[in-house]
């Protein structure tokens, strides 16, 4: 019975499958550890270049051979240097890093679904990577799509934000449910923690904007702004006036478009409800003088940067970088846009004509007496003042934003001159020349997103003291005050949060917009025509993008790279060359532009804020004013410019009058057209911006008096009040003794 057992367990053991077998290990040796690590270069889109593309080569334990400098067989990419096919370069030190240079003329394309590595001879150990490649037109559909939904609905949160979701479905390839949750916790997530910038400018930028509302907020409820505007009155009386002084504010916070947008838009927004000035002019006039005052002052946050592109591309060319700033003040005289646009915003101001939806804003203004449009979406309805304290005196108002503007000035000062301080230790320290101290670098260098982060807190915390200071308000009062101007600049922090999620969308590594336009409108130009296409490409991709920054990063290496090499055919390779300074003048403007054009930018978010008005209402009603400038920065400007006319002293000129002409003439005065409606429907008319000075003083004069017998009433009635409630308390305590 045992051998029969033992003799039916053998069996089973040599029926088993893996009996007499050899190991699987000895069959089927483990795979060899890859010899490459390719870098995911992110979203491709096809016939785009891609902006760098990294590979790694590996030792048999997975770490970076740093011994390995030899060629290797890639597949899946070609470089191209001015149109021609170049081959691709050996390792250095174990990495193979390939770089789109707009500047040397050198893209980098990746034509397949995979990108494929291997060492020579080497085939059967190919690393093998596949990438994501799209449409080009796919790049513009969310863009687009915003500013389609944002004109359909009238409502611009909405637009952006399905504009963000179809750009991450995009992304993720047709799938509905992972572009949602990408949406969420990573394109709007990452506007607020930023991972990739330790500066953390995004919260920075939120952060000023609800301070500053907050200051806004203590001013206002201290009766600060309405003893303000009522000092001011003297000086705005008109409505001429009162445009012109916003324009002036404008030119005058000179430094940056930030704190220029918020500083002028919530200083001169009740002078310019007093008056009967629509919002959306307020914020025409906001918009209009920040930006394009920043980036032709000679000192403001701007500089730095732009210096900084021309600098590195004058270097990658061989050219005379010592004569840089030379150049960068040769080109403020042709930035046409953003000097034809001062000159146009004080015309309109000066001759009192509108025209297009900026006409029929005004006319509701002056007719119905309403600053903003009926169901506009505002942050609050402000435009009447509330109860006024009975101690409520400028100061509340003066001293706060003398201190905001005081405390800007001195952090970008102290703050770029640390910064310059450390950047002179390390070229001190590695043998090279260190940096003079000039105003426009200390700047430039500065931490602008910070300061203004500081300066703001400590502006509302001013306001704050000044209200206790004088009476005005109560501890429990400020700080309530304080709460509800922060609060109302939400609907500006959320349209802010969007339209920075969808630029990042956009930007090169995902949907690369901009990268697309530019690659298929270059084209072979003639010299003459370049200043004018660069600023019209400036404008667009400042429109899809909505930041005039990237736009000046991506377009000025290739804007001077172009003009040079076209120029250099011609043996006119001069740096200073007027077509090469029109060119870079040309980016700029163009970047401003499309800027003003964009409901995604956060500079014209920030002018709706700061003004009160409806974002969508500001953009449609300044999209035709920038569009009549910018055809006559063309006309007077690019293209004369381009074919030898560089007489700019006439040239402007020229500009200006033909503005004139057009406001005058193709414009209407909206007041005329107010007092025909008024007298149609037999109501009194508005007064008249010519009316007569000692009128107007003796009429504010007798609401002066009217509101100062108004409150010696109101504290007669409190005294009388308390003095009875004293007698009732007195006799209470007679009554209470009796027994």
């Amino acid at each position: 019975m045992k051998t029969f057992s033992a003799s039916c367990l053998l069996l089973l053991l040599l029926a088993h499958p893996a009996c007499g077998q050899v190991p699987t290990a000895e069959r089927n040796p483990p795979p060899l550890p890859p010899q490459f690590r390719i870098l995911d270069p992110g979203v491709v889109i096809s016939g785009v270049p891609v902006s760098k593309v990294v590979i790694e080569a590996l030792d048999p334990d997975g770490q970076l051979d740093t011994n390995f400098n030899d060629r290797a067989m890639i597949e899946g990419i070609i470089i191209r240097t001015a149109g021609k096919p170049k081959a691709i370069p050996p390792f250095q030190n174990g990495i193979l890093t390939l770089t789109t240079d707009f500047a040397r003329e050198t893209k980098v394309y990746v034509e397949s679904n995979k990108i494929s590595v291997h060492r020579l001879k080497q085939p059967q150990r190919t690393v093998v990577l596949s990438v994501v490649r799209i449409s080009g037109l796919l790049s513009l559909l969310p863009p687009l799509l915003a500013i389609g939904v944002a004109v359909w609905l009238r409502n611009v949160i909405v637009a952006l934000f399905a504009s963000v979701w179809v750009g991450a479905v995009i992304l993720a390839r047709g799938n509905f449910y992972a572009g949602f949750v990408r949406t969420l916790d990573t394109y709007l997530l990452n506007q607020l923690t930023q991972p990739n910038d330790p500066a953390h400018s995004h919260l920075l930028i939120i952060l000023f904007t609800m301070f500053l509302g907050a200051t806004i907020g203590v001013m206002s409820a201290s009766g600060g702004t309405h003893a303000l505007v009522d000092s001011m009155s003297r000086f705005t009386r008109t409505r001429q006036r009162g445009q012109l002084m916003t324009w002036c504010l404008g030119m005058v916070v000179f430094f940056d478009d930030y704190a220029n947008t918020m500083l002028v838009g919530t200083t001169m927004r009740p002078v310019t409800d007093r008056l009967k000035i629509s919002r959306e002019k307020l914020s025409f006039l906001v918009d209009s003088t920040a930006a394009p005052v920043a980036g032709l002052a000679l000192i403001s946050t701007w500089v730095g940067f732009e210096l900084g592109q021309i600098q590195d591309t004058y270097t990658i060319l061989g050219l005379d970088s010592q004569s840089v700033y030379e150049v960068f003040l040769f080109s403020i005289p042709f930035r046409f846009y953003a000097v034809y646009l001062l000159v146009f915003v004080a015309l309109i101001a000066i001759v009192g004509h509108d025209y297009g939806p900026m006409l029929k804003a005004e006319i509701r203004t002056l007719v119905y007496d309403q600053p903003a449009a009926p169901g506009s979406a505002v942050a609050v309805n402000d435009s009447q003042p509330g109860d006024l304290p009975d101690r409520s005196t400028a100061f509340n108002a003066i001293i706060p934003l003398v201190g905001l503007v005081a405390l800007v000035l001195l952090g970008l000062w102290f703050s770029g001159s640390r910064l310059l301080d450390i950047a002179n230790a390390q070229a001190v320290a590695s043998g090279q020349p260190v940096l003079e101290k000039t105003i426009w670098r200390v700047i430039a260098l500065s931490e602008s997103n910070r300061v203004l982060f500081f300066a703001s807190f400590t502006a509302s915390l001013v306001a704050m003291a000044t209200a206790l200071l004088f009476k005005s308000l109560t501890l429990q009062q400020a700080v309530e005050a304080w709460l509800s101007g922060a609060k109302s600049m939400f609907l500006a922090v959320v349209i802010l949060i969007l339209a920075w999620a969808l630029a990042d969308i956009c930007q090169a590594g995902q949907l690369n917009t901009a990268g697309f336009l530019v690659e298929h409108t270059q084209q072979t130009l003639a010299v003459q025509w370049v200043p004018a296409v660069v600023f019209i490409l400036a404008g667009v991709i400042s429109l899809a993008t909505g930041s005039s920054f990237t736009t000046m990063g991506l377009l000025m290496p290739l804007a001077i790279t172009i003009t040079h090499s076209k120029l250099a055919l011609l043996n006119q390779g001069d740096p200073s060359h007027h077509l090469m300074v029109a060119s870079i003048g040309a980016v700029l403007s163009g970047a401003i532009f499309g800027d003003h054009c964009s409901p995604i930018s956060d500079t014209t978010v920030l002018s709706s804020a700061a003004t009160n008005c409806d974002h969508l209402d500001h953009v449609g009603t300044q999209v035709p004013y920038a569009l009549t400038v910018a055809g006559v920065s063309l006309l007077f400007g690019y293209i004369p410019i381009g074919f030898g006319y560089s007489f700019i002293v006439a040239l402007l000129p020229m500009g200006a009058i033909v503005m004139l002409l057009i406001i005058q003439f193709y414009g209407r005065s909206a007041e005329a057209q107010a007092n025909i409606i008024l007298a149609e429907i037999g109501e009194a008319t508005p007064e008249s911006s010519d009316a007569d000075d000692d009128s107007e003083e003796a009429k504010e004069d007798e609401e002066k008096r009217q509101r100062r017998l108004e409150r010696e009433a109101a504290e007669a009635a409190e005294a009388e009040a308390k003095a009875q409630a004293e007698e009732e308390e007195s006799s209470e305590d007679d009554e209470g003794g009796k027994y």
